[in-house]
């Protein structure tokens, strides 16, 4: 009886809000990635193998050097969110701030790609898309790749 009375009183006063709380969320990629970014950053299979053999897009692995080792999208080149500080202006200095970045990692959960886009946005790029659950999604269509015995390399 208790828990139903404190149900009842929470979803009333959260009516009287003035800013209410919802009481369902969309938790897609696409919802998470737009509340952090204002806009939706996803970039679809169709459209980064476009630019990938477009060669207009330069593909960042947001995954531990040990995966990247393992297997990488051919040409992508590693940057985590541990090392970012060290090595993200060495590693883009050459490119122009419009340049295209497409980052990724592996796995539905895996948010290390959304956080190193955020992180290059804050340095001052902003043509940065992100490919969800990248390397699953990459190699499951045998595009090419490089390491760990990979085919295309």
């Amino acid at each position: 009886m208790i828990a139903l009375l404190a149900t009842v009183i929470g979803f009333t006063l959260n009516h009287f809000r003035s800013e209410p709380l919802a009481l369902k969320a969309d938790w897609s990629p696409e919802a998470r990635l737009t509340s952090k970014f204002g806009k939706n950053i996803l970039i679809s299979l169709d459209e980064a193998k476009e630019k990938f053999f477009s060669g207009s897009a330069l593909f960042i692995d947001a995954r531990s050097p040990e995966l990247f080792r393992e297997g990488h999208i051919q040409g992508a080149r590693n940057l985590t969110i541990a090392a970012f500080d060290r090595q993200a202006y060495e590693m883009l200095l050459d490119l122009p701030e419009d340049t295209l970045i497409v980052t990724y990692c592996d796995g539905e959960e895996c948010t290390l790609s959304q956080e190193v886009a955020l992180k290059l946005k804050e340095i001052g790029f902003e043509n940065i898309r992100v490919l969800h659950n990248g390397w699953t999604v990459w190699k499951s269509h045998h595009l090419p790749s490089q390491g760990g015995g990979e085919h295309g390399s």
